[in-house]
């Protein structure tokens, strides 16, 4: 019987480990070699394998997870995630005043959705703009500089006795 696999050499560049996983398979009783099987099962089978055989003897009695992610693999690195699972309870304040409890991935009190310009009437846009421009423009104060500064009352620290 042939058993047509893809498989690639491992660390240890032989194929001596290999070999002797696959009789340890025909060894086993559950399972049945007339079933088909996938290559990339086999294959990261075996590379697993070939990697706890080519890893130092300091090193062999760690775990050998599969190229999915599981627990030990989180627990080794950080998630390599685009959005991560956790979102903070935030309350958020609509245009017309109403609000409602979302999930935010950043942890805040509240979020304000901005009002729409286009919206409003020529009145309300216009006092928008007012109190804008009021924020805007800064108040020219003149520094005030206080010099009340007393030389003779100083004048005994710098005269030579």
């Amino acid at each position: 019987m042939t058993l047509g696999l893809y498989v690639q050499q491992g660390l240890s560049g032989g194929m001596a480990a290999q070999g002797s996983l696959l009789r340890s398979w025909a060894a086993w009783p559950l399972w049945s070699w007339h079933q088909p099987l996938t290559n990339v099962c086999v294959c990261s089978l075996l590379w697993q394998h070939g990697m706890t055989r080519a890893a130092p003897e300091s090193c062999r009695h760690l775990y050998m997870s599969s190229w999915r992610a599981d627990c030990n693999r989180a627990s080794l690195t950080r998630l390599h995630r685009q959005t991560y699972a956790r979102l903070y309870p935030v309350l958020l304040v609509k245009q017309d005043g109403s609000t409602i409890h979302i999930r935010y991935p950043e942890p805040r009190r509240m979020l304000t959705m901005p009002v729409d310009l286009d919206s409003l009437s020529p009145e309300e846009r216009r006092a928008r703009l007012r109190k804008r421009e009021g924020q805007l423009r800064e108040k020219e104060e003149e520094p005030e500089l206080g010099d009340d500064f007393d030389v003779e009352r100083y004048k005994q620290f710098w005269t030579k006795k």
